[in-house]
């Protein structure tokens, strides 16, 4: 079971590596990967505190 589950999330993860790995990516969208981390985090944060809920 542990295996299948590691599996299951190991491809997906990998998958998309691989396919970015080979693209060309625009400019624009290298600077608005640049924000992604920090939008995660700051929705992680307002999440976490109680000033976001979802429904």
């Amino acid at each position: 079971m542990l295996t299948g589950s590691s599996i299951g999330t190991f491809i997906p993860r990998i998958d998309h590596l691989a396919m970015l790995s080979n693209m060309q990516i625009p400019e624009w969208g290298i600077d608005w990967l640049k924000h992604e981390q920090v939008a995660l985090m700051a929705a992680l944060f307002a999440h976490g505190t109680g000033l976001f809920t979802l429904g």
